[in-house]
């Protein structure tokens, strides 16, 4: 995926910060809103408009984006797993496997090099464990070191962090490289993190854990955290809160610009929200139009062809229960 970066231009440090937040805007929308919703539909229709010229070109290739979705679903499952007070349950990790299951038909993904495509899967815990096997095994066999793949890691964290010093930076590194594995840590010619790094994070991590399980009460509904607008703005556009070093839909407020967090950031170069004047689209982003300059506000005859689709389509139905039936069919007859 490194290289496709690099071939469309993405791959930049002027790029990056766009590209990442918009990324993480459909990803976020997908993942919370109800599948049957106009905002859901509308991302996800977003995202495939902006997969298909690639996908037709051959620059993304099915398995590629089998390996995106089983990477969403290894992560959520990881970092709940690694960083949270609580494993997640049984039947929150089949939760996990419906939604990834779903997510990956609406996405036109074929699931066809999963071991149990033809026989089909028993429910949404043997999906995913069958999907994140499967990732491990293509990380495996296509993440190699490459040059595209060194520019990535240094569009997206180095840059980031060169105005605090090259100590930071290789700090930082470090970081990341102990939430990846052997594999991937080679493939973006990223450092392992080393004993005390290791050991310091590990003191964190456990630290939060007893603090969180122990001491912390469970917030008030006004208190929720939320990972996207709820509703849209005056201008009916969507702001965005998750703040960054480039405050990419992030309209300025009080909180927005003076919060301890926006506050550190800035002690170390992030812009301030409203900054340049509109050069950050603080009135919001439209999922309609959003994505990299060259596409932004076009496809939209075909996202409104996929949007209709999938109203048509129906969400009530568990997408394995079909093999459920199927099971209770075959005992009945023996």
């Amino acid at each position: 995926m490194s290289k496709l970066f690099a071939v469309t231009g993405q791959n930049n440090i002027r790029n990056a910060g766009r590209r990442a937040v918009d990324t993480e805007i459909l990803l976020r929308e997908s993942q919370t809103q109800p599948r049957d919703s106009e905002r859901y539909m509308d991302a996800v229709a977003r995202m495939n408009y902006l997969h298909a010229r690639y996908r037709k070109a051959g620059k993304i290739l099915d398995a590629d984006l089998l390996h995106t979705l089983g990477d969403g679903a290894l992560e959520i499952l990881h970092i709940i797993d690694k960083e949270e007070w609580r494993e997640l349950s049984d039947v929150e990790k089949c939760a996990v496997g419906i939604f990834h299951r779903n997510l990956g038909e609406d996405l036109e993904i074929p699931f066809t090099p999963l071991k149990s495509f033809k026989s089909g899967w028993q429910d949404g815990s043997h999906f995913v464990t069958e999907l994140i096997e499967w990732t491990k095994g293509y990380e495996k066999e296509v993440a190699k070191p490459t040059a595209t793949g060194d520019q990535y890691v240094r569009v997206y964290v180095d840059s980031a962090t060169n105005k605090m010093g090259k100590r930071v930076t290789a700090f930082i590194r470090r970081v990341v490289g102990s939430d990846l594995d052997d594999t991937m840590r080679t493939s973006l010619c990223i450092e392992a993190p080393g004993p005390f790094i290791y050991a310091l994070l590990f003191a964190i991590r456990n630290t939060r854990k007893i603090l969180l399980r122990f001491l912390m009460l469970p917030r008030p509904e006004f208190l929720a955290y939320h990972s996207v607008a709820s509703v849209p703005n005056a201008e009916g556009l969507y702001n965005f809160s998750h703040g960054g070093f480039q405050p990419w839909y992030v309209r300025p407020s009080l909180w927005s610009t003076w919060s301890p967090g926006a506050a550190l950031l800035r002690m170390f170069g992030a812009r301030k929200p409203g900054s340049k004047g509109d050069r950050y689209k603080p009135t919001g982003y439209d999922l309609k139009t959003i994505g990299p300059p060259p596409q932004e506000g076009k496809g939209s005859e075909e996202m409104r062809a996929a949007v209709e689709f999938m109203k048509g389509r129906g969400t009530g139905e568990c997408p394995f229960s079909g093999m459920k039936q199927r099971k209770d069919s075959d005992l009945a007859k023996g």
